[in-house]
């Protein structure tokens, strides 16, 4: 990678949060987190990160109303700039038809299951990112 990418990872399970924050700045990210939804809110219209990693059951606001929400922000801002949204959540739902509907709902780019493996998000984040910094 040419430069370091910045991640805004979201969640408001302390371990998980310490842990990403910590294994993803070791790989060379510029990690920044965040508790709560409306708080990933007002920090991803801030700093704009290259990739967000947003759990779904979050306090103030779930996670698929904060991807909805900064989906609408990217197209309507003229000072926004678009980046890949990838939830992280331990809810399977009950169907593959709800699954979906949730999946375009949200406007997530993409969903990946808790328990999940480091090296798998980090490909995720570099392919997202791929996509985005050039």
């Amino acid at each position: 990678m040419d430069k370091s990418l910045r991640i805004l990872v979201v969640d408001d399970e302390r371990d998980i949060l310490e842990t990403l924050d910590y294994s993803l700045a070791l790989r060379g990210f510029e990690v920044t987190t965040a508790a709560d939804g409306l708080e990933a809110l007002e920090l991803a219209k801030r700093i704009k990160p290259d990739v967000m990693l947003l759990d779904v059951m979050l306090p103030g606001c779930n996670g698929y109303e904060v991807s909805r929400l900064l989906k609408e922000w990217m197209e309507t801002d003229p000072g926004a700039r678009g980046f890949p949204i990838v939830l992280l959540t331990a809810r399977k739902v009950d169907s593959a038809e709800r699954e979906k509907f949730i999946a375009t709902w949200s406007r997530a780019d993409r969903t990946l299951y808790k328990p999940f493996d480091l090296d798998e998000v980090i490909d995720h984040i570099e392919e997202l990112a791929g996509a985005v910094v050039s």
